[in-house]
């Protein structure tokens, strides 16, 4: 075996060397001057023998190569590694070099911990002290409680007044207090005697409530005695006998006045001392508040019945809409009514891009792009023959992947030839001036906008004349031309039928009356004649001003269906005219005209009317329970739909009634079928369907706001914990104020609007109007700056960005935050009932009914009453 297997290794040593002898053989065939000129080779041979060496050649170029790519890539790796290692030693000297800064910074954190513990103890036992009411036993009816005495203390060679407060009941004595407040200051019991505010010596074997009066005021001075034998004359005063009115016949005071003013020296003195620490004044006066009941109205089956509202909600919005299908639908057709196309009937190959440009040598300026009429007439001569009818059958064009419903529709609104100077306003005289002055100038003027009263109603004979020639004993089925005439005028009324209703651009409203041309989108298999006929009309409308000076407005429309994605389409494209610029502007809705005909449809639609069920729910039960709650609390049970609990509530049920009902009515009516001949019928003409397409995507709008009003309402469940209480009972507080601080920037952001709006108007498209300046400033606001700002005006470009800051974010911000601040600690310090706990038996009460709990109690209750929960 073991010479087998070595002559077999010899046999292949044998067959390796060959292999190389050959290829040493080849190599030498295939040597030879491969920059000989091709034309020197005279015969088959010697040609075939070039192919393979050029062959050859190609072969080891590739094999260099792939080894060049394997060293590259093996260099690489080797340089990743390298890099890697390189961050890591980085990273270990960057931790090392902060090593003792992070220490010192946890040291800090575990100081900072501990003071705020004891800082919260010691709150713990002032607020146990200053609110815990003892019990007292039953006095009498003729005698008043006394359980709190103030003591007023001035060190030695100190004007600050110490006031200490201390609890007695009805047997403590002044003598015991007194040694009490000696030990608290540390001075000698015997060197000092108490007073009340009246001047008057309190008794050592005496009752502390016998040194009061009834309505007297609680306070005691202590003060050092006066080792005197003589008596002072407020002691005598103070214990003078009580005379009757007719005695006092000197007019003098029945009352110690000295003690009087001592008191209001004192009283002042007490006061001043407050009013530079005024929030703990008020806190120390304020009462106990009433423990919060928030938590008894949250129940479990509300928050089950929520939950189930908002995977309902997000469901059936995630069918009715599925990620991307619409985007995409749309995008189809917007990368091609927004292509540049090369300015030849006969498109040569020339690229052009295929963006929000303008006009280049060769090629035409997308829609977006348009300025002049000029280029529209381009767009329209060129692009739009591109987009609908390309010259190759095999070229790609809107109609691939879409099919293309019935008629593009073509609506032109004109204003009147003026009369004179019937449209110049306010700069009529000056026009009549010139028209009939020294200059003789023939100046008119051109209303603005169009409106009833501003609109062209007469045709264009010259284009009526020629559209009735042109369409005369032609078949409708095999012409590209509709049934409207561009050169007669066609009124609103006429076109309600055929859905056309006002339309809102950039610049104005338009209703649907106007000039119109229809052109059929898809042709028939090897119709050459459309773009031919198109372009023939272009031709015979830019002769007789179809566009011309009165023109105002210029607007394309029409229908798709993607059968791709299952959704329709309705493409609106509108060149304003304005001062001779064109201002072009775009909309693509997709929509579907029914939603109540497939299985999945169906299933949508009932869960449309559960949610509608949990909408009644919320709107009886829910509702009346809190506004019980709030009577129970003593408010007004209207105060719940002004919260934010109440907003959501009616806001969710208001907006699901809306998207059931208003599908119902629109949406579930007549079948596709229905639409589909309505939208393809060539006798009826273009029919268009932008109004029920805005519904159907006005109905999602308000889908999303069910979910927003549902998320926000299942925040208020989590103050069942009450951290998060006390954070949304601060927000709320906070709220009030920042409706008032609101009420005071409106005027100065709407002054800063005006501002922008008046100084760049006249230069920037972006500043035109107030609507497009209000936009514009918020938009300035967060840091996107108009480039037309910086370039007519720097230092008023500067001024308004550093005011936008000023007003905006350095002031409105930052006052905003503190009213957030304040109001989080005004919360954390009035609201002191310690938070609940939550044990097995509140947890059962809380999450089952009250005839389940007593059932649970009955089965599992221990026998004797001491063991009840």
């Amino acid at each position: 075996r073991g010479g087998s297997a070595q002559g077999g290794t010899l046999l292949e040593e044998f067959g390796m060397l060959a292999d190389k002898s050959l290829a040493v053989e080849e190599e030498d065939e295939f040597d030879g001057n491969l920059d000989e000129d091709p034309k020197d080779i005279d015969n088959v041979e010697k040609a075939r023998l070039r192919i393979r060496q050029l062959d050859h050649e190609r072969a080891r170029s590739m094999d260099y190569e792939k080894r060049l790519m394997r060293k590259l890539h093996m260099l690489e790796t080797d340089l990743a590694s390298r890099r890697e290692e390189v961050e890591g030693l980085q990273r270990s000297l960057q931790l090392e070099r902060n090593k003792s800064h992070e220490e010192y910074l946890i040291e800090k954190r575990e100081r900072d911990s501990k003071a705020a513990t004891q800082e919260e103890r010691v709150r713990e036992y002032l607020s146990e002290v200053l609110y815990a009411q003892p019990k007292q036993s039953g006095e009498s009816s003729g005698e008043f409680e006394l359980d709190t005495v103030v003591l007023s203390f001035v060190k030695a060679r100190e004007s600050f007044r110490y006031n200490l407060a201390f609890r007695v009941d009805t047997g403590t004595t002044v003598n015991e207090l007194r040694a009490s407040a000696c030990k608290y200051w540390g001075v000698s019991p015997d060197s000092y005697i108490l007073r009340t505010m009246a001047n008057n010596k309190c008794q050592d074997d005496s009752r502390v409530k016998d040194c009061f009066k009834q309505g007297e005021i609680a306070q005691l001075r202590l003060e050092d005695k006066k080792w005197s034998t003589e008596t002072l004359e407020e002691e005598l005063k103070a214990i003078q006998p009580k005379r009757g009115t007719r005695s006092n016949k000197g007019g003098k005071p029945k009352f110690n006045a000295d003690g009087v003013g001592d008191v209001q020296r004192f009283g002042d003195n007490y006061f001043g001392q407050l009013k530079k620490m005024g929030g703990i004044y008020f806190l120390l006066k304020l009462r106990d508040i009433k423990p919060s009941e928030h938590a008894s109205k949250i129940k479990l089956r509300d928050i089950i019945i929520y939950l189930i509202l908002v995977v309902l909600s997000y469901a059936v919005y995630s069918a009715r809409r599925p990620d991307g299908q619409s985007y995409w639908a749309r995008k189809g057709i917007e990368d091609f009514i927004l292509m540049q196309s090369e300015k030849d009937f006969n498109p040569q190959g020339t690229i052009c891009p295929w963006s929000d440009g303008v006009a280049t040598e060769g090629c035409v300026a997308p829609f977006t792009g348009l300025r002049t009429s000029d280029d529209l007439w381009d767009w329209m001569n060129y692009t739009v023959p591109q987009i609908f009818w390309p010259n190759d059958e095999n070229a790609l064009k809107l109609g691939t992947y879409n099919a293309l419903l019935g008629y593009l529709n073509i609506r032109v609104k004109h204003v009147k030839y003026a009369n004179g100077t019937e449209f110049c306003g306010e700069s009529r005289d000056y026009v009549e001036w010139m028209r009939e002055g020294p200059l003789q100038r023939n100046v008119t003027c051109l209303a603005k906008l169009v409106d009833p009263s501003t609109e062209r109603t007469d045709n264009f004979k010259n284009i009526s004349a020629y559209w009735q020639q042109v369409t005369a004993g032609i078949d409708s089925e095999a012409e590209v031309r509709g049934t409207q005439n561009p050169g007669n005028f066609t009124a609103k009324e006429a076109t309600l039928g055929q859905g056309v209703g006002y339309i809102h651009g950039a610049l104005s409203s338009y209703d649907g009356g106007g000039y119109n041309v229809d052109y059929r989108m898809e042709l028939a298999a090897g119709d050459v004649t459309g773009p031919t006929s198109f372009r023939a009309d272009l031709d015979v409308l830019r002769q007789n001003y179809w566009l011309g000076p009165t023109a105002r407005v210029v607007i394309f429309e029409f229908n798709s269906y993607n059968h791709n994605y299952d959704f329709w389409a309705t493409t609106r494209l509108m060149a304003e005219m304005h001062g001779g610029i064109v201002h072009p502007s775009y909309s693509i809705q997709t929509f579907l005209p029914r939603v109540y005909e497939t299985e999945a449809e169906l299933t949508e639609t009932y869960i449309d009317y559960v949610r509608v069920c949990i909408g009644i729910y919320i709107l009886v039960f829910v509702g009346w329970l809190e506004r019980q709650h709030k009577i129970r609390n003593h408010k007004a049970g209207f105060y719940y739909h002004i919260t934010l609990t109440g907003i959501t509530d009616m806001g969710m049920v208001a907006c699901m009634l809306i998207t059931t009902f208003w599908r119902a009515v629109y949406f579930q009516q007549e079948t596709t079928n229905f639409y589909l001949l309505k939208a393809t019928s060539l006798s009826g003409g273009f029919h268009s369907f932008y109004d029920i397409a805005t519904d159907y995507n006005t109905i999602f709008m308000i889908d999303g706001l069910v979910m927003a009003f549902v998320m926000y309402r299942m925040i208020s469940f989590f103050r069942l914990h009450h951290k998060v209480y006390l954070l949304w009972h601060a927000l709320g507080e906070a709220l009030k104020a920042f409706v008032l601080l609101s009420m005071v920037f409106v005027p100065v952001v709407a002054s800063l609007v005006v501002l922008t709006f008046k100084q760049m108007g006249p230069f920037s498209t972006s500043f035109y109007d107030f609507k497009n300046s209000l936009i514009s400033f918020f938009l300035m606001v967060f840091g996107y700056s108009s480039l037309e700002v910086k370039e007519q005006d720097v230092v008023f470009a500067a001024t308004a960005a550093f005011g936008m800051y000023l007003v905006v974010t350095f002031l409105m911000a930052n006052i905003f935050r503190s009213i957030l601040v304040d109001a989080h600690y005004v919360v954390q310090l009035t609201s002191a009932q310690p938070s609940e706990k939550w044990d097995a038996q509140r947890l059962r009460s809380w999450a089952l009914p009250g005839p389940c709990v007593g059932i649970y109690q009955a089965i599992f209750a221990p026998s004797t009453s001491d063991g009840r929960d």
